[in-house]
């Protein structure tokens, strides 16, 4: 049976700090924030991160439980969860397991899974749509601290785990290699930034990147979210109409929001189609050209495309 070493370090999940001893730790996350996106999250609203951070925070500790006590998920996805590592032939051998240098840097680990001996690491994603990569990154150095811990093992996956309502996937991440993780790692020890030199956020010279990564994926989580609130918004309308209609309340008028319903009827319209079609010469008399401003249209693409 495979036995991890135990690190020193003490974690406080309140304020999620790392202590070893009295000195404090810097994590990993923070860290790769400071280093490689720094503006990941600069226009999103304190609420909206604090309430993203309450569910990943609560898809977590559902997806440990699971693990930890085999009992039945409470959640959609811990299911997803259990179902994507059982599905890939793996056993939870430990969650937010603690790995640190016990000099800088310390950071807790979701899964570490096993099969036949060997060993892959694990993080969860709850946002609409994971970073690679920042995942790449993030368990590249959870492997090189992880086999600093463990000198006799030696990590052979890394996978995210991507749960978000009812979708979920298991996505193999590429190592970065140890001298990287190594020369970022001294950059934030010196305090200087790991962007000046070749790393894998530059982008290749003939590609435009007319908007940055963070922002792209700030819009496709308020799209989701527009999406998620949707049927609400459009039951709510409904039940609203229906209880004016059934009270004949023309005009409904709170400290909050005004209702007014519009009365069933006929509406007519002008068959611009096939007047053009019956009378062409008569239709260009009344063609009539107006100058428009420039518009977009984006369209997101599907899973499948992406994959």
């Amino acid at each position: 049976m495979i036995e991890l070493v135990k690190s020193g370090v003490v974690f406080n999940e309140e304020n999620h700090t790392y202590f070893l001893g009295d000195k404090q730790l810097s994590g990993i996350t923070g860290m790769i924030k400071r280093q490689l996106f720094p503006d990941k999250y600069k226009d999103v609203p304190q609420f909206v991160l604090e309430r993203a951070a309450e569910r990943g925070t609560k898809v977590h500790h559902d997806c440990q439980f699971a693990d930890v006590t085999g009992f039945e998920p409470e959640s959609q996805e811990a299911v997803s969860y259990i179902m994507i590592r059982t599905g890939a032939g793996y056993s939870a051998l430990d969650n937010e397991y603690t790995v640190s240098d016990e000099e800088h840097f310390a950071s807790n680990i979701d899964c570490v899974w096993e099969k036949d001996g060997t060993i892959a690491l694990a993080d969860i994603k709850t946002t609409y749509k994971p970073d690679i990569e920042y995942l790449e990154w993030q368990l590249s150095i959870y492997a090189y601290l992880f086999e600093k811990q463990n000198p006799e093992l030696k990590v052979s996956k890394l996978y995210g785990v991507w749960l978000y309502n009812e979708k979920s996937e298991l996505i193999p991440l590429v190592r970065k290699s140890d001298v990287e993780v190594k020369r970022l790692l001294q950059c934030e020890i010196e305090g200087t930034r790991y962007l000046d030199t070749e790393t894998a956020l530059e982008h290749k010279q003939d590609e435009v990147q007319l908007l940055p990564k963070d922002v792209i994926n700030k819009y496709l989580e308020a799209v989701a979210e527009v999406e998620r609130i949707q049927p609400f918004i459009d039951g709510f309308k409904d039940s609203l109409k229906r209880a004016m209609v059934e009270h004949d309340v023309k005009s409904w008028d709170t400290s909050v929001l005004k209702a007014t319903i519009t009365p069933a009827g006929i509406k007519k319209s002008f068959d611009t189609k096939r007047f053009q079609s019956e009378h062409p010469e008569l239709y260009k008399q009344y063609i009539k050209e107006t100058e428009t401003a420039a518009s977009i249209r984006i369209t997101l693409r599907k899973e499948e495309e992406n994959a």
